[in-house]
């Protein structure tokens, strides 16, 4: 896969955790148990779509275990940073 494939998937984490904070909860804080819900949702439907995109895609015959793991792992973070409202993102120019 190449650069842009990439970007492409972590925009794509970013936007799914930003639209359900922003759309879903109104740009409040998500729930803890919900934060940790949605986050878990999240890294079971990357580990489907990093499996897909390794047999299909990638044309792999069996499972890479190493490109779905940190692929899903890295996925998972990029969500977590949309979806948390924890991290400080207030998005103001410097003085």
């Amino acid at each position: 896969m190449n650069l842009f494939a990439w970007l492409v998937l972590g925009f794509i984490s970013y936007v799914s955790g930003f639209s359900i904070r922003h759309f879903g909860y109104n740009k409040q804080d998500v729930p803890k148990d919900k934060l940790w819900l949605y986050t878990g949702a999240f890294f079971v439907a990357s580990l489907v779509v990093f499996s897909v995109i390794n047999f299909w895609v990638m044309g792999k015959p069996n499972f890479d275990i190493a490109f779905i793991g940190v692929a899903s792992l890295v996925a998972t973070g990029v969500f977590f940073y949309g979806i948390s409202t924890d991290t400080n993102n207030t998005m103001k120019m410097p003085d």
